[in-house]
């Protein structure tokens, strides 16, 4: 087909004419402030029409283990009893009640959505005992075929190959093999195994600068002889940053199943943020599989390594008190008792989290969400990854109140419900939840219900779902950490932006449930990474690792300090932010090592005055606008907040209102050429 002049003229002149209209309304809208948003997120941003939902869902009565158990014993005894077995989580009861109904593929695919399946079909759980002699009980289990991922004091990670599920159901009941666990001496409990979240050419951080700690590298304080485990879920991809953004050589530890040790790259990129910091430090990365068992072996070799500091950026979400006590909190005890400065994320929760106490107006034991009476709580979730969705209430001494969850989907359909024994057993916690896997990233609803109306009714919940997007109305940022965050003697780190130190919005926030101020300080996010290139490394996660990095600095020069030195040294120097003094949104305030001290011994470090400076930004990202808000249910389309530039965003801003003006200006000149050329052409 052939091109006109006539043709080719109207088609240059509507060209010229968008570019003129793109022009201007680039430059009207920096000209108001506007910005180019550069967060990352791994959920899509949700449309009003997304999010609508019903307010008259109608919820259909669910039924309980029990009643279910009543329902099928004449035929099925043995299942029965398996349903009202105590000492067995809920999510295996679901497991064996859809392989009765559906066999084997579909009691498959609902461990796989469950995440109870490992990638080589074995169903794993975690063992509760009441002794940590454990030697003879591990003998019983490896000859009934059950596999031995892990031990660690009263713990054992167990997995039962699919298999000898099935070998059992063609001889006897396939359950058998689960009925047999929980009847060997000292087993207490068959739970899911606990698992820990991460926080979300050679590439320099903008870390380095912010804290000052390249004003300690020009004095060649660069964490040399100082040893850092970096603990962490996943080390993809670290060989290939070997004597460039990693040291030359690095110790690698992995414990527990280790099918995420070179698929996740979450710790490569923390252990990047770490050489930066720390360029001559010994690093030591260690993996763990998420759960308890594992992270306890980890935490007692790196004590054996005689590690000085660990830099941990994962945490588990509502299960424990968050009061400085339970299992991780445990740890970082020990490690304290070692000598060990533990630096730890505080997470990045707050607007994950729920808290509200229980609430019933019309007496049918569900939970009454907000002013509204909703029986539900909307949330929307991702797809094709596990949502972490953990409900905890203030019963942990007794554990004699029974709560549980419910999973439903948007029109109010049942799929799932977690129903955990709180009868004041022994080894019975106040937890409710799921480790679920969406097939669609849609609105998803979950309900709290007083079993069978036993329970008071005063409890306050915590509820946790991660990663989410939850209406603004029902999210309480305070108590949002993640454990073990709150341990007394975990340094805990939330994230402030590094561009301009306001502090970002998902950063989790005391206080402790038993009062105290956390987190202790806050450091840079957002940051460039090689690993995560060509997107930036937000979280707690980025920020934890930037504080690690800070303390091999100072151990450098003061090796015989110990965890609380250290840590009030950080925090005399911090930038204070937020309210005066130490706050649970930014701790102390973000972290500003400042001017070396000139009263330490510095027998290695070059003798070269370096003049006190003022740490200064670069824009080797886009920076984005100042508390820019994240986008909510209530008021998802929500703009930039109009703050006060500082100096430099004004700079940035006029370049780019200059440049429209130009596009604007060269779009007019080519409009007019093009019209007097098109009718000369024409004429």
């Amino acid at each position: 087909m052939t091109i006109k002049k006539e043709q080719f003229v109207i088609i240059g002149i509507m060209a010229v004419g968008l570019l003129l209209i793109g022009g201007a309304v680039l430059a009207y809208a920096l000209s108001q402030g506007g910005t180019l948003p550069t967060r990352m997120t791994i959920i899509a941003t949700p449309t009003p029409d997304a999010l609508a939902l019903s307010e008259e869902i109608t919820l259909e009565p669910v039924e309980s283990l029990d009643e279910i158990a009543d329902k099928i014993r004449p035929e099925y005894p043995e299942l029965a009893d398996l349903l009202e077995n105590p000492e067995l989580g809920s999510v295996y009861k679901d497991f064996y009640l859809v392989y009765n109904e559906g066999g084997l593929p579909a009691a498959m695919a609902l461990a796989r959505q469950r995440n109870i399946l490992n990638k080589n079909d074995e169903i794993i759980m975690t063992l509760v005992l009441d002794t940590e002699e454990t030697a003879s009980l591990v003998a019983e289990l490896e000859s009934e075929g059950v596999l031995i991922s892990g031990v660690y004091k009263n713990l054992i990670n167990i997995a039962i190959p699919i298999s000898l599920i099935e070998e059992k159901a063609e001889t006897e009941d396939p359950h058998e093999i689960v009925e047999r666990i929980s009847n060997l001496e000292h087993v207490i409990r068959l739970q899911l195994p606990k698992r820990a979240t991460i926080q979300q050419g050679v590439t320099s951080g903008q870390g380095v600068d912010v804290t000052l700690a390249d004003n300690w590298h020009a004095r060649g304080i660069t964490g040399r002889g100082v040893k850092i485990g970096v603990l962490d879920l996943g080390f993809a991809g670290y060989e290939d940053l070997l004597g460039k953004e990693l040291p030359a050589t690095v110790t690698l530890k992995a414990f527990g199943d280790d099918y995420d040790l070179y698929e996740e790259a979450h710790g490569t990129a923390c252990a990047e943020i770490v050489h930066e910091m720390a360029p001559e430090a010994e690093l030591f990365l260690v993996y763990y599989d998420g759960t308890d068992v594992a992270m306890g072996q980890a935490v007692e070799w790196l004590i054996e390594q005689e590690v000085d500091i660990i830099s941990n950026s994962t945490n588990s979400i509502g299960t424990t008190p968050l009061d400085g006590t339970g299992f991780s909190a445990d740890l970082v005890e020990l490690a304290y008792e070692n000598g060990i400065f533990w630096v730890n994320s505080a997470g990045n929760y707050a607007e994950r989290h729920y808290q509200g106490r229980f609430e019933d107006s019309d007496g049918d034991n569900m939970h009454d969400f907000g002013d509204l009476k909703k029986q539900t709580i909307s949330f929307r979730a991702g797809e094709d990854y596990p949502t972490h969705i953990v409900l905890n209430w203030d019963n942990w001494e007794d554990v004699d109140q029974d709560y549980e969850l419910i999973l439903y989907d948007r029109d109010g359909n049942l799929l799932a419900k977690s129903e955990e024994s709180q009868s004041g057993g022994f080894g019975e916690q106040p937890l409710e939840g799921f480790l679920y896997t969406f097939d669609d990233e849609d609105i998803y609803l979950l309900g709290i219900e007083n079993y069978d109306g036993t329970a008071r009714g005063d409890a306050t919940f915590d509820l946790f779902i991660e990663p989410s997007l939850i209406p603004e109305k029902f999210i309480v940022r305070e108590h949002s950490l993640g454990g073990p965050a709150d341990a007394e003697h975990a340094f805990a780190v939330g994230a402030t932006y590094w561009y301009d130190d306001l502090l970002e919005d998902y950063s989790s926030r005391g206080p402790t449930t038993d009062g105290r101020v956390k987190p202790d300080i806050s450091a840079p996010a957002g940051v460039d990474s090689h690993t995560y290139s060509p997107e930036n490394f937000p979280g707690t996660s980025a920020a934890t690792p930037h504080v690690a990095g800070a303390a091999a600095l100072l151990l450098q020069i003061f090796p015989d300090l110990m965890p609380d030195d250290v840590r009030a040294f950080i925090q005399e120097r911090a930038l204070d932010l937020g309210r005066t003094g130490s706050d649970n949104q930014f701790g102390a305030g973000r972290i500003n090592l400042g001017d070396i001290p000139d009263f330490a011994e510095q027998p290695d470090i070059v003798d070269t005055p370096v003049p006190t400076k003022v740490a200064e930004v670069r824009a080797t990202s886009t920076p984005r606008a100042a508390n820019e808000p994240s986008p909510t249910f209530d008021d998802p389309g929500a703009g930039y907040a109009e703050d006060e530039l500082t100096d430099d965003e004004a700079t940035l801003l006029g370049l780019i209102v200059i440049v429209g003006m130009c596009l604007v200006c060269v779009s007019v000149l080519l409009f007019m050429a093009l019209i007097i050329g098109g009718l000369i052409m024409l004429l």
